[in-house]
């Protein structure tokens, strides 16, 4: 009678089967790591991309209806490279509230001062921020001003700029959330006419 011999795994068997096993792991991990890497940066870059848009909508939408202030005030009341305060009536309810975008670190705010008391006044204390982009690249991230002679490839004015010369404001803003990896920095640009003052052209 032929004897059977029921052999099982040796020790060196069972190790290569583990080796490979342990690799096939560690690439499926990595993949899938990778895989929600990419996933979750180009979520946050269509993030970023939508903040950015209805921004620039809201800021040119500001700087059309900027108007005097209820005291009597010019419609540009501030025009640096950083930040940009005017006045405008942004909520629809007949009064002109002090508009004010600016440059916070590395993000963009908006702040909006109702006016108040008989005389009217604007109050700092009253202002309600809210930050508008966030991830500036602020050497990126700028006002620009022009006066009644612009025609679309002019110079902007030169700072410090006359309030009074303003007809035309320009915001470009870059983001930019991590610039050691993907995706590669956004940069929009918006600009619009003060309506109030588009006379002077």
């Amino acid at each position: 009678m032929k004897k059977v011999f029921n052999r099982g795994f040796s020790l060196v068997e069972m190790l290569t089967v583990v080796g490979i096993l342990g690799i096939l792991f560690v690439i499926v991990s990595a993949f899938q790591t990778n895989v929600w890497r990419e996933n979750t940066a180009e979520q946050s870059a269509l993030e970023a991309e939508g903040e950015l848009r209805g921004t620039i909508r809201q800021f040119m939408r500001d700087v059309r209806g900027a108007a005097p202030s209820n005291t009597g005030s010019y419609p540009v009341e501030l025009a640096s490279t950083t930040a940009l305060t005017l006045y405008g009536d942004s909520d629809g309810d007949a009064d002109r509230e002090r508009i004010r975008y600016f440059v916070s670190g590395t993000t963009l705010v908006r702040g909006i001062t109702n006016p108040s008391g008989t005389p009217a006044s604007y109050s700092d204390s009253n202002e309600n921020k809210k930050t508008m982009v966030h991830y500036l690249a602020v050497s990126n991230t700028r006002f620009e001003y022009f006066d009644g002679s612009y025609v679309g490839t002019s110079s902007p004015l030169t700072q410090p700029v006359d309030n009074y010369r303003v007809r035309l404001v320009r915001l470009t803003v870059t983001i930019d959330k991590d610039p050691s990896r993907s995706p590669l920095p956004l940069t929009m640009t918006g600009q619009s006419l003060i309506r109030s003052l588009k006379d002077n052209f």
